[in-house]
């Protein structure tokens, strides 16, 4: 049983390299020695188009609550969008 591990150790790597061919020649595109035409590259900062997340002033509360409050119809001129009873 070792005799046979050891030979097959031994002549396995010899056989995977009996049949290795060299490597084809390029059916498509162009031939590897021929210089081809490429467009040149630029810079781009990695941190092109990132949004800046720093902390800024807080608004007043008012300002932003008007901001984000349905628009009041036409015709009503109560500020705070209550009826007086």
């Amino acid at each position: 049983m070792f005799m046979r591990a050891f030979a097959m150790a031994l002549l396995l790597p010899a056989l995977a390299g009996w049949g290795d061919a060299g490597l084809p020649w390029p059916v498509a595109g162009p031939m590897p020695d021929q210089p081809v035409a490429v467009r040149g590259q630029s810079y781009t900062p990695v941190n092109a188009g990132a949004k800046g997340y720093e902390p800024v002033e807080p608004l007043p509360w008012g300002d932003v609550n008007r901001q984000v409050a349905p628009k009041q119809p036409q015709g009503q001129d109560d500020p705070q969008g209550q009826r007086a009873h």
